[in-house]
């Protein structure tokens, strides 16, 4: 089976994680399923899609570094998939459909979301067209 490259690790676990969070009947275990999911995928191609995320400053302690940004991105990541799993079990799909489904489109939607954003920062750090890198003054 050949799994395109433009899908990331990261985003395959998250994906799994959703879709089995999705099968759970247990709120709690969703909740475990969710977190525990965004926990695994953050090493393997972190940042993944983040809703929302504090960042300290630079003069921060070093665990205030590391810690706020996961913590803050997974409270949020895991608020907006339990909410998206309420919704799909809820719909007229039955829930091991919605639970493909949805585990489908956080694959899709993660790793195309971050090839956007990879790209769009790629643009960002070229020179303009037509202007000569070693010059201050145009020409």
């Amino acid at each position: 089976m050949n799994v395109p490259t433009w899908i990331r690790p990261g985003s395959a676990v998250r994906g799994a994680g959703v879709t089995l969070a999705c099968l759970s009947p247990r709120w709690s275990r969703r909740a475990q399923l969710v977190s525990s999911s965004y926990a695994a995928g953050w090493p393997l191609s972190r940042p993944g899609v983040r809703f929302v995320e504090v960042v300290p400053d630079e003069d921060a302690a070093l665990w205030q570094r590391t810690v706020v940004p996961f913590a803050t991105s997974e409270a949020s990541w895991s608020a907006v998939m339990l909410a998206a799993i309420f919704a799909v079990r809820r719909s007229s799909l039955p829930v091991p459909v919605a639970a493909v489904l949805l585990g489908g489109a956080v694959v899709v939607g993660d790793s195309l979301l971050l090839e956007l954003v990879e790209r769009a920062k790629a643009r960002a750090a070229e020179p303009p067209a037509g202007e000569d890198e070693g010059s201050e003054f145009p020409a």
